[in-house]
């Protein structure tokens, strides 16, 4: 009976959540941008990232996603962190923002700035775009990225740069970690599973109402690392991520 309600009458549902979202987007990103505009209402983008939070827990409750968080005890609020994840679904961005206690920032690619609504909102938001066919650009990304720690938020990397096709971490880029070295912020890794089966990458009208996992790992700190420690750390996160990387988590059929 559910395999029959996730393949014939399910699909039914999803052109209206598509629009649902689309509206919630268009409604949540318009004040997010008026604040934006408007002096001293909401300086430090608190208020605004409270109403993206909101936007992504609805918008999740709306595609019938579960989430399930461990390890939350592992994070101190008032500390300051590059997160790092894998990434395999656009509904891993919802999932993170919807979930983690944090002032999150994201760094984000710059065709994302063109979305209607979508983008302007986040840019209001404090969150980073780089171009990264575009060495300055990526620079001075990364220097923006510092400004948002040195003010007490977090900063979000995926860092294989891209979602995965099949599941699998790919290689990582080494800018959030030149970052985290640069600042001297701890790394927070986290493993996400089971957005590729809610969301498969490239196919929207392919989402089923699934189940997502968030697992927060132990904190791995930099002070003392220096550059020519890069591609230790890389290593260690990367063997972190992957050791909870669960390739059948919320698969349907």
């Amino acid at each position: 009976m559910k395999k029959m309600f996730l393949k014939y009458i399910f699909p039914l549902y999803i052109p209206i959540m598509i629009t649902i979202i689309g509206v919630t987007t268009a409604f949540f990103g318009s004040i997010v941008t008026i604040l934006g505009f408007t002096p001293g209402v909401d300086k430090n983008n608190n208020v605004g990232y409270q109403i993206g939070k909101f936007w992504a827990r609805l918008n999740m409750t709306f595609t019938g996603t579960r989430i399930v968080v461990t390890g939350m005890e592992k994070i101190e609020r008032n500390l300051s962190y590059v997160v790092m994840s894998n990434h395999q679904s656009l509904f891993d961005v919802w999932a993170i923002i919807s979930r983690l206690p944090l002032s999150l920032r994201w760094v984000m690619k710059i065709e994302l700035r063109s979305i209607p609504f979508f983008g302007i909102g986040c840019e209001k938001l404090g969150q980073i775009y780089v171009d990264r066919s575009n060495p300055l650009n990526a620079r001075r990304c990364l220097d923006d990225a510092k400004s948002k720690i040195a003010a007490g938020a977090s900063v979000v990397f995926f860092p294989e740069g891209a979602r995965s096709d099949d599941g699998r971490l790919q290689a990582f880029k080494k800018g959030g970690f030149h970052m985290a070295i640069d600042t001297e912020t701890p790394i927070l890794p986290i493993t996400v599973n089971g957005g590729r089966f809610a969301l498969p990458k490239g196919h929207p009208f392919k989402m089923k109402p699934g189940k997502m996992e968030i697992i927060i790992h132990d904190t791995i700190e930099i002070k003392g690392l220096s550059i020519d420690d890069m591609d230790m750390l890389i290593g260690k996160v990367r063997e972190v991520i992957e050791g909870s990387l669960d390739l059948d988590y919320g698969r349907l059929f």
